[in-house]
């Protein structure tokens, strides 16, 4: 971050991808899974996909936007798609994902995010660290999670209207500033158990 003119910025990201990618913002539809209980849950999807370090790019995926996951997960499937093999990671975290723990060992691939309604051509694409899990018991076979997804963009997603909106990670800081670390976070009114 730096200062300009008393106004606190951030360093602009660069994405890369293909140049006829409609402009943002990109409205992804809600999915449906289930049912659960005797009803469908819609969950906030979009379209992803992975390239591997020699080429390989994974088909189109449907990745779960996921605010409590703090990493972009993946099925091992997709790392065989990519041409990558996790088993020799080095970077290796025990997680806790629904109620069980489970190995992630993690590589740094390229991530797409598709463009809604487009082609697997239509793409902005980053460099992310990815964990990929053995044992893969979620619907869909990608969770994006704070790191190397929501740090990359802006993210709104409204269960009203059943979409998901991708911006570029500065409309949040046109849209309401950025707060200095002089500025004390604000003290909830409402206490919370831990």
């Amino acid at each position: 971050m730096s200062r300009s003119s008393e106004r606190l910025t951030r360093t602009i990201l660069s994405l890369s991808g293909s140049a006829d990618s409609p402009p943002f913002p990109w409205l992804y539809p809600y999915q449906d899974d289930g049912p659960r209980l005797d009803r469908v849950v819609r969950r906030p999807i979009v379209s992803t996909a992975l390239a591997g370090n020699t080429g390989e790019v994974s088909d189109g995926l449907y990745a779960l936007v996921d605010s409590g996951c703090a990493h972009i997960l993946a099925a091992p499937w997709v790392a065989d798609e990519v041409g990558v093999d996790p088993k020799y990671s080095q970077r290796v975290l025990d997680l806790g994902i629904g109620g069980g723990r489970v190995k992630v060992r993690f590589a740094d691939l390229q991530m797409r995010l598709l463009a809604p309604g487009g082609t697997d051509d239509q793409y902005v694409e980053w460099e992310a660290e990815v964990g990929f899990v053995d044992q893969w018991k979620p619907t869909f076979p990608m969770i994006l999670g704070q790191h190397g997804f929501y740090d990359q963009f802006t993210v709104t997603m409204s269960h009203f209207a059943f979409q998901t909106a991708i911006e570029p990670r500065a409309v949040f800081d046109e849209r309401y500033g950025i707060p200095t670390s002089q500025q004390a976070p604000e003290k909830p009114t409402r206490r919370a158990r831990p």
